[in-house]
């Protein structure tokens, strides 16, 4: 517990403001407070809430305004929390007040008081119905539903069954079940059938021996730091891994956090953990209710919940007596996040391991090149997981390279090589599912004129539109601008406008021309917002779809026991990115959709379409060779100069006027220069325009500062930080600076 400040002490207070520094402010004469406490300020003209820090190191020369008002008699970040918040800004270069709201439900930090007890509806079953009884067809669904299960919320019941109100009251009239309101929780996943998320068990399962001896060695290490990367191939049983260690964790009396990359996985991963170890879940995601998203906070930090699964932001979660951190797909990029703080969640995570002498996990079937160096300079332990863990006799699934610069096509369009629909028809008379993978929504990436070449481009990108023929709209997929798609071309006004290249919304088209007995489903963007996404995967694990079409969303840890069959399309896509982590990307995906075949009892075969299939990146992911490709694309790292070979910060420079932005990116960078080292380990690069020069009718401006070391990255930035700091030098832009940056577009 943090020491209580005496009334009328002076304290800096960390206020939720894109600010650089704390702020020094007086306690009331009659109220004390401890560092971590929420207080109401006065900042100019607005009224904020703020954190106390601590007691200030020097007293200020200027009048210092009071503390308006103390909003909690203890404080409600520990030292602990307040220890990452400080890291966060020092090492991200981050406002400390944005730093410190991380560690808080949004409502806490806005000053809201704790939630309300919510009020539930209640059903329970009281007595079958007689057998002459005649019932609906939503009655007699609830009946057998709530038979089974005997109580649960009138929210879940209607979710499960499709029942209304009115059906529950007529049911209580004959008195089949009765309706009571009850003080709950607020349940995140509450109305999800977590059940139609993958078939769980109860049991523990036998582990492998490299499960069983990588849980030894974490478990020996409670109560000590250290980081481990598991690699294991796909389908090597992480997870169980992971959930054996948990409950050694509970059987001690402590707790565990779970980071996973997408908001989509955590219900799958939390009926996963409900099964095993009950109701003690707790998540943590930006895209919970707030009020849910407070109340489990608060559940959390009472010990009530002491296991938390969720995206980057869980890694604050409140934990009492934390026993380990576990980041699972440890290489996925959306553990970084892209506004300001510009935290990464794995690097969180090994830094509150460190500081609470926990251990950390680090799991991925594809390591990134960050952990894979750090297990070379022995900053992370390699625990190894070669073998799928069900089936282990069976190999990897087989991998066909199909080369598509000399195949014959079974569609028009060119999209499915007859190899591949010849595999696909042999799936469907198996009663086996298939997976269709190809990097690029909408049906085709752009509208080109046949006659001029002009291509429909966005009116406030620098990007072409996508077309969309099922929604009949040209959309722009980095501000959503939307469009009908002209008759003529606006160039040359020739009639000829054409569809170029292709994505899911025509694959899903051309395959049910192809296969017309198929049931095909689709996974992007498009077709998977809120609930959809929940009840696409439902639909596909009762096998009420044959084939599943998708983007990335579809190597994102899925277990789909029947899929026996991976398809990729334009396996080369993303090797042409502006991006020197282009190849890693791309292995990755690579990698980690093929492991979706076989994962079952039957054995799994994946066939790739490329026009390179003679591409490094292509030949190591096909023979599922992680560390021969980390070990190779080590090397040319470091003949390039690139993470992890060195450190980068990358200044984003942003606003409507190109001249001013302009400007103020030479600015920033003569300031960066200015602070450079004559011994080159430092390089700023020249300022100039960003890939995407204009998004959302905004000019777009970059510099690059690239280091051998971390220590002289720091000096160049903090010797540049009086300019590119100042917000008031630069009226109408935005700078932005982004430490060990992974999106350069």
């Amino acid at each position: 517990m943090a020491p209580q400040l005496d009334p009328g002490s002076l304290v800096d207070v960390a206020l939720p403001l894109p600010l650089q520094q704390a702020f020094t402010y007086a306690l009331p004469a009659d109220v004390g407070a401890a560092a971590g406490t929420r207080v109401r300020v006065t900042f100019g003209r607005q009224k904020l809430v703020g954190v106390v820090l601590g007691p200030t190191a020097t007293r200020p020369t200027f009048r210092v305004r009071a503390v308006d008002e103390v909003l909690d008699p203890t404080p409600v970040l520990d030292a602990g929390q307040l220890a990452i918040a400080r890291w966060i800004s020092e090492y991200y270069f981050a406002p400390i007040g944005e730093a410190v709201a991380l560690q808080m439900p949004p409502r806490m930090v806005d000053g809201e008081a704790a939630p309300d007890a919510r009020t539930v509806k209640m059903v329970t079953f009281v007595a079958a119905p007689a057998a002459d009884t005649r019932l609906g067809t939503k009655m007699a669904a609830v009946m057998t539903w709530i038979e089974a299960h005997r109580e649960a919320s009138a929210e879940t019941v209607r979710a499960a069954t499709g029942a209304t109100a009115d059906t529950l009251k007529r049911l209580q009239t004959r008195g089949l079940v009765a309706l009571r309101d009850d003080d709950t929780h607020r349940d995140p996943l509450a109305g999800v059938n977590l059940a139609n998320l993958g078939t769980h068990t109860s049991q523990d399962l036998a582990l492998t021996a490299e499960q069983r001896a990588a849980v030894d060695v974490v478990i020996a290490s409670f109560g000590t730091y250290h980081g481990y990367l598991l690699h294991g191939v796909t389908g090597s049983g992480k997870t169980e891994v992971y959930l054996t260690i948990i409950r050694e964790a509970l059987a001690r009396g402590q707790g565990a956090i779970v980071l996973v990359p997408e908001i989509a996985l955590t219900p799958q991963l939390v009926a996963r953990f409900r099964a095993r170890l009950g109701d003690r879940i707790a998540i943590q995601h930006s895209g919970l209710d707030p009020v849910a998203r407070h109340e489990q906070w608060l559940r959390i930090r009472a010990g009530e919940l002491p296991v938390v699964v969720g995206a980057r932001s869980a890694i604050y979660a409140p934990v009492p007596n934390l026993a380990v951190v576990i980041v699972d797909e440890e290489h996925e990029p959306s553990f970084k996040q892209e506004n300001s703080p510009r935290y990464h969640g794995r690097d969180v995570a090994l830094v509150r391991g460190h500081l609470a002498s926990i251990p950390v996990i680090l799991g991925s079937a594809t390591p990134s090149m960050e952990s894979w160096a750090n297990v070379g300079r022995q900053k992370l332990i390699r625990l190894s997981l070669s073998q799928r863990a069900t089936n282990a006799e069976r190999s990897m699934p087989e991998v066909t390279i199909v080369d598509m610069r000399s195949r014959l096509t079974a569609d028009g369009e060119g999209i499915f090589s007859n190899d591949l629909c010849d595999e696909l028809k042999k799936c469907l008379e198996a009663g086996e599912q298939s997976l269709l993978f190809v990097n690029r929504r909408g049906f085709a990436s752009s509208i080109q004129c046949k006659a001029c070449g002009h291509t429909m481009a966005c009116d406030h990108c620098s990007v072409s539109y996508t077309w969309h023929r099922k929604k009949e709209k040209l959309v722009c997929h980095y501000c959503d601008a939307r469009r009908r798609l002209p008759p003529i071309c606006p160039a040359c006004q020739h009639q000829g406008l054409g569809e170029v290249g292709f994505g899911t919304e025509q694959v899903e088209t051309v395959l049910k021309t192809l296969l017309p007995n198929a049931r095909v489903g689709r996974m992007d963007r498009d077709t998977t917002r809120g609930h959809a996404l929940l009840r696409l995967l439902t639909a596909f694990r009762k096998h009420e779809l044959d084939i599943l079409v998708g983007t990335q969303m579809l190597a994102k840890g899925h277990d789909f026991p029947r899929v026996t069959l991976v398809g990729v399309l334009l396996a080369e896509q993303g090797l042409a990115f502006p991006d020197f982590r282009a190849s890693e990307r791309t292995f990755h995906l690579l990698t980690q959709i093929s492991g979706r075949a076989g994962r079952g009892d039957r054995p799994g075969r994946v066939l790739v379409q490329t026009r390179q299939p003679e591409h490094p990146t292509i030949r190591f992911a096909m023979k599922h060779d992680a560390v021969g490709f980390l070990e190779s694309e080590q090397v040319i790292r470091d003949l390039r100069g690139f993470p992890p070979s060195a450190h980068l910060a990358l200044f984003r420079v942003v606003g409507k006027h190109a001249d001013a932005v302009q400007l103020a990116c030479e600015r920033i960078h003569a300031a960066l220069v200015g602070a450079q080292p004559d011994d080159g380990s430092v390089i700023v690069h020249p300022a100039q325009p960003a890939p995407i020069e204009r998004i959302s009718d905004r000019s777009r401006f970059q510099v690059l500062v690239r280091a051998a070391a971390r220590q002289g990255l720091r000096h160049v930035l903090a010797g540049a930080r009086h300019v590119w700091a100042d917000a008031r030098a630069f009226p109408g832009v935005q700078v932005a600076l982004d430490i060990d940056p992974y999106n350069f577009l």
